[in-house]
């Protein structure tokens, strides 16, 4: 695209070179620069991409854009000054791949727990109803049948009009997307159009970035400010901060609820059984849906999506259909079955709410023993570590603490900060740093009739321990160690 038509409509200051050249593509990573390329700079929290524009221009970018002053410009080069790298940088996307939401319909969904499955689900009955659809979050990216890697839970905005743009292509016109509080704050999903916002929850979470509630709370909110009047936000009327986002949304307002008859959508009755759940829901759709998921929770999650198809036009029919056809979300109370004669789930809760939805799911299944086995990241909020140990002892019969991801912390610090939460008198627990011991441990200890529970960690495949990582997931190490009790 010619340079002068790819800063359309963006203000800038042109600090030095022409503006009559061609750029073949847009890069933030200079490792990734090819000939030709436009390098923008991006001031990280770890890497100030700044320090990278010669390594950039020697790997061929043509075009630099930049939010500090340069001390020293090459020649040939054009550098381009901006307000906010990353905000340019949506707008950069927008231009380069010529706006292809224009022709998609771009459903975002955000919350503190909920978002994953609410965003699985709603894909399903898409796909159902249009035979094709697209998915970005923090388990996998899908566009049709094709899977990409997804190494965060809301891509880069230029990595996303790149997938608008195959979506395009390809013709797939619904797409789902997780939009997480750092996305909105990084400005990767700026100036997108959205054809409808959902609101799942909100609790404590990513405090040591946000810093208060109030402040994660508003970094949320955005996602509706941005919606344009004939567009729609679904949201959770039980969630005490439905009046906030309802608030603060730009579109037209549906709500959903497990019980209440004000609720655009919810349930008439529920019915919650060890393999799954079934309900019937009043208001816009009357039906039956059967899931083969367990937990209040994921009544919510259901009805987010169920509600966000109906708006979106999908007859119930269809959604019933979808619905009934998931197995599981991957990661998302997960069972592990080896043929063993206990239970074994692994879920992603590494919150206390949502560690506390899953384990109150638990207390209400059929079983013998709860053994719970979590820990708690580390380079993040620290208050929610002595929270879930105050949980664990609730709920669990025998519970095991192991790493999570302890990033650059030091996990016996981590460790420290967990046992904090237990009283003086909780004796029912061991500390087992090794992650895939600790799994073992918990599998070898059960016994007929018990549940383990593997929280925090979900369907990830790498712990990063020293900030390195290490192949790790416990779904796998889980189903070995159940396949390999008394020769199974």
């Amino acid at each position: 695209m010619e340079l002068k038509k790819l800063l359309k409509n963006i203000d800038f200051e042109l600090k030095k070179g022409s503006l009559n050249k061609t750029i073949t593509e847009l890069k933030y990573d200079s490792r990734e620069v090819e000939k030709d390329n436009m390098f923008i700079a991006v001031s990280g929290f770890e890497v100030d991409g700044h320090q990278f524009i010669p390594q950039a221009i020697k790997n061929g970018a043509t075009a630099i854009i930049t939010e500090k002053d340069i001390s020293q410009y090459e020649s040939g080069i054009t550098y381009i000054k901006v307000n906010n790298s990353r905000k340019t940088m949506a707008e950069l996307g927008k231009n380069f791949f010529e706006d292809p939401l224009s022709e998609i319909k771009l459903i975002g969904i955000t919350g503190t727990n909920g978002k994953t499955t609410t965003a699985y689900l709603l894909y399903n009955i898409l796909k159902e109803a249009a035979g094709k659809a697209a998915l970005f979050g923090t388990i996998k990216n899908i566009i049709k049948d094709q899977e990409l890697a997804s190494s965060r839970t809301t891509p880069e905005s230029i990595d996303l009009y790149r997938y608008f743009a195959q979506m395009r292509e390809e013709e797939v016109k619904y797409g789902v997307m997780e939009v997480s509080s750092h996305a909105l704050d990084l400005y990767r999903v700026a100036g997108m159009k959205f054809e409808a916002a959902v609101f799942t929850n909100i609790s404590p979470e990513h405090l040591d970035y946000h810093k208060t509630l109030e402040n994660y709370r508003e970094v949320k909110s955005r996602l509706f400010s941005q919606l344009a009047q004939d567009k729609f936000a679904v949201i959770n009327l039980d969630d005490p901060n439905a009046d906030y986002i309802k608030e603060k949304s730009g579109g037209k307002k549906y709500f959903y609820s497990l019980d209440s008859e004000a609720a655009d959508l919810h349930t008439k009755n529920f019915k919650l059984h060890q393999r799954g759940m079934e309900y019937k829901s009043g208001g816009r759709i009357e039906s039956l849906f059967k899931l083969r998921l367990g937990g209040i929770f994921n009544i919510y999650n259901s009805l987010a999506s169920i509600l966000t198809a109906n708006l979106l036009g999908v007859e119930a029919e269809s959604i019933e259909k979808a619905l009934a056809e998931v197995d599981s979300v991957p990661g998302r109370f997960e069972i592990i079955n080896a043929g063993q004669n206990f239970q074994i789930v692994v879920d992603y809760a590494h919150t206390p709410d949502g560690m506390k939805n899953v384990l109150e799911t638990a207390a209400a299944m059929d079983k013998n023993r709860l053994i719970v086995l979590f820990g708690c990241g580390g380079d993040r909020d620290r208050s929610k570590r002595p929270a879930m140990a105050e949980l664990a002892e609730k709920y669990a019969d025998y519970t095991i603490v192991s790493n999570d991801n302890p990033r650059s912390e030091d996990p016996e610090k981590i460790f420290t900060e967990i046992k904090s939460g237990f009283s003086e008198s909780f004796a029912d627990y061991e500390i087992i740093a090794d992650r895939k011991l600790a799994i073992q441990r918990a599998v070898e200890i059960a016994e007929e009739d018990d549940l383990v529970m593997l929280l925090g960690r979900g369907h990830e495949q790498y712990q990063i321990l020293n900030n390195k990582k290490i192949e790790l997931d416990d779904r796998q190490v889980a189903y070995q160690a159940a396949s390999a009790l008394k020769g199974i």
